[in-house]
C-alpha cells in the first residue's frame, strides 16, 4: 500500500489516532477515502533489508486463521515499516471494563468470565523474527502467561503495564503487584472493587487464582492453555453459557502445533 494513503487515513499518525502500543510498535485507527475502517501498525525499527521483509509479509499474508486478525497489506517506505490490518470494531478490554460514561454500569461480573472463554484474535503472529526477537517468545507457556495477564485484567480492571490503586512508590507491572500482594496475603485487595460483595467473592477468588498460577515465574509450574479451559468453565459452570461460546479444539496434531504457536496477548503485553 502507500505510504501516501496511510497517511491521509490516519491523519499523518497523529497520535490522536493511535489505538494502542506494544513491544513491536504503535498501532493506529486508519480510514481510507472510501469509508473502508483499518487499523495500521508502524512498526519498530527493524533490521531485516526490504527484500526479507517483503517475503516475510508474502508469509504472513498468506496465512488464514480465526484467530488471526487478517493482515490485508504493508508498507515499506525508506526505513519505515507499516502493517495494514482488518479494523476490530469492538475495540479494547480496558475500553469496556472502564466505560467512560458514567451513565452505565461497570462491567459485572459474569460477562468478565464469559470474555475469559471467547475467541482471541491475534495481530502480532508472526512478528518475532521480524523484530529480531528472541524465539523463545512464542512458546506455549509463554502463551500462558500473556492470557494470565488478561485474566488478571479483567478481574482487577487495572492496565497489564501501570496499576493506577497501587501505591504511588510502585513502579512496576500488574504482575508484579499481584506478586507483591499474594506474598503479603493480601491478594483480596487487587479485586476490582465494583466486583466485590455481590454474592460471587467465591469464584472471583478461585478466577485470580487461575490467573496467579498463569503468571508464575518458572514456565513449567504454570499450567496448560486446556487446564485453564478447563478450570474456567468449571468456575463459569453456574452460567450455562450456550454451546456457541464453546472452544472448538483443533482435531489434527498439526491444528495443535499451530495453536501453540500463537501468541495469546493483547498489545500491551509484558515480557514473561
Amino acid at each position: 500500500m502507500k505510504l501516501s494513503d496511510l497517511l491521509k487515513a490516519t491523519n499523518h499518525f497523529h497520535k490522536e489516532n493511535i489505538i494502542g502500543t506494544g513491544r513491536t510498535g504503535a498501532v493506529y485507527k486508519a480510514v481510507l477515502e472510501d469509508g473502508t475502517p483499518l487499523m495500521v501498525k508502524r512498526l519498530q525499527d527493524s533490521q531485516h533489508s526490504e527484500k526479507e521483509f517483503v517475503s516475510e509479509m508474502a508469509t504472513l499474508g498468506s496465512v488464514k486463521h480465526s484467530n488471526l486478525v487478517p493482515l490485508l497489506g504493508y508498507c515499506v517506505a525508506n526505513k519505515e515499516r507499516f502493517l495494514v490490518y482488518k479494523h476490530m470494531p469492538n475495540g479494547t478490554l480496558y475500553d469496556h471494563i472502564h466505560i467512560a460514561d458514567e451513565s452505565r454500569k461497570p462491567m459485572e461480573w459474569p460477562l468478565r468470565l464469559k470474555i475469559a472463554d471467547f475467541e482471541p484474535k491475534i495481530s502480532d503472529f508472526g512478528l518475532a523474527r521480524l523484530m529480531n526477537m528472541q524465539e523463545h517468545w512464542a512458546t506455549p507457556k509463554g502463551d500462558v502467561y500473556s492470557f494470565g495477564t488478561v485474566l488478571l485484567e479483567l478481574v482487577t480492571g487495572e492496565r497489564p503495564t501501570h496499576v493506577a490503586k497501587a501505591p504511588e512508590s510502585f513502579k512496576g507491572s500488574l504482575v508484579e503487584w499481584i506478586t507483591q500482594l499474594s506474598s503479603n496475603s493480601q491478594l483480596k485487595d487487587a479485586v476490582d472493587k465494583s466486583l466485590a460483595g455481590k454474592g460471587v467473592d467465591n469464584e472471583i477468588f478461585q478466577f485470580l487464582k487461575v490467573a496467579c498460577n498463569c503468571v508464575l515465574p518458572t514456565p513449567k509450574d504454570r499450567p496448560t492453555m486446556f487446564e485453564v479451559y478447563q478450570l474456567l468453565r468449571a468456575i463459569g459452570e453456574q452460567y450455562h453459557f450456550t454451546t456457541e461460546d464453546e472452544i472448538l479444539m483443533p482435531s489434527d496434531a498439526s491444528g495443535a502445533d499451530y495453536m501453540e504457536e500463537l501468541i495469546v496477548a493483547r498489545e500491551e503485553r509484558e515480557n514473561y
